[in-house]
C-alpha cells in the first residue's frame, strides 16, 4: 500500500502496521479493562489497510463494528537513528462482539481487529518538534464522538519508539496507531464520518 504525506508520494511503501491498546487511561476504563504501565501492543495485517476516500465499504454481515480514532505515526529509519517523521488520523475498527468472545475465551482476537478493511489512514503530515500536543476528533453524522488530545497517552510518541524497540527494529515505512480516546462505539451503514486533527480536516466518508 502506498501512503503519502502532503499528498505527495513517500518513499517507502507500508511495511508493518503496529497498535497500542489501552494507551488511553479513560478510554480502557470504558471498557472496563484494567489500566496499566504500558499499553498492548498488537498488528493489523496489510490486508486490513485502506486509504481515506469519499465511500468506504465494511462487512456488515460481520457483526457490530466499532470506531476508534487514533493518532497514526509514521516510521522512519536512518541508520541507528529511529524517529517518526509524520502522523495522521486512522480508525481501528473493531468486530466487538467478536472481540469480547475471544478475550472471554482466552483466545487471541486477531480476526476482531484485522478483517479487511479494519485499518484506515489518511494523508500524512510532516511532524513538527514543537508539537507537544495534538488535538484530533471524530464527528459521525455531525455529532461529535470521540475529544482526543496526545497530552493524555499513557506512553507518549517518543516513548512509544523505545519500547517497540525493545522488542523490534523498528524500519521505514511501519506505522503505528497510538490508542484511542474514550467515547467509542457502533458504527452504522451510511454513517457520515468526519476527522479532524485540530480544525484540518483528515477525512470525510460516508460507510456502506
Amino acid at each position: 500500500m502506498n501512503l503519502t504525506i502532503d499528498g505527495k508520494p513517500y518513499s517507502a511503501s507500508l511495511r508493518t502496521v503496529w497498535c497500542l491498546g489501552r494507551n488511553y487511561a479513560k478510554h480502557a476504563e470504558e471498557l472496563g479493562n484494567k489500566v496499566e504501565a504500558k499499553p498492548l501492543v498488537f498488528q493489523k495485517g496489510l490486508n486490513a489497510m485502506q486509504i481515506f476516500q469519499d465511500t468506504i465499504q465494511l462487512p456488515w454481515h460481520l457483526g457490530d463494528i466499532h470506531y476508534e480514532t487514533e493518532l497514526v505515526y509514521l516510521v522512519e529509519r536512518d541508520g541507528a537513528d529511529v524517529r517518526f517523521v509524520a502522523y495522521t488520523l486512522g480508525l481501528d475498527l473493531t468486530l466487538r462482539d467478536l472481540q469480547t468472545s475471544l478475550k472471554q475465551a482466552g483466545k487471541p482476537w486477531t480476526l476482531a481487529k484485522s478483517f479487511d478493511g479494519a485499518g484506515i489512514i489518511g494523508d500524512f503530515m510532516p511532524l513538527v518538534d514543537s508539537e507537544n500536543n495534538i488535538e484530533f476528533s471524530l464527528s459521525v453524522n455531525g455529532e461529535v464522538r470521540q475529544l482526543g488530545q496526545s497530552k493524555n497517552m499513557n506512553l507518549q510518541p517518543n516513548d512509544v519508539i523505545e519500547y517497540l524497540s525493545q522488542f523490534t527494529e523498528l524500519q521505514t515505512g511501519d506505522i503505528v496507531f497510538t490508542g484511542t480516546p474514550e467515547g467509542v462505539g457502533q458504527l452504522k451503514p451510511n454513517d457520515i464520518l468526519e476527522l479532524k486533527i485540530g480544525a484540518v480536516g483528515i477525512g470525510n466518508m460516508r460507510l456502506v
